[in-house]
């Protein structure tokens, strides 16, 4: 399934007001991965898995996982 230019473009400009920036080679992908009737929410984890995380995040990440170890 296809979706139309407009409706690409009307996604990549909805991503970047919500701060979100990707070539948009991805938008595409994701709106072919809806096409195919794959879950907004499994999409969601594939992103969450494959994107880089920033090194805030990573350090958060890190903090709770020393102190995971810890109380064990």
């Amino acid at each position: 399934m296809t979706f139309p230019q407009a409706h690409q473009a009307e996604l990549v400009a909805l991503a970047e007001l919500a701060g979100i920036s990707a070539v948009p080679g991805v938008y595409r992908i994701i709106l072919e991965l809806l096409g195919l009737q794959i879950s907004p929410e499994d999409i969601y984890i594939l992103l969450k898995q494959i994107c880089p995380r920033s090194t805030e995040n990573q350090s958060a990440d890190n903090a709770e996982e020393i102190s995971d170890v810890a109380a064990n």
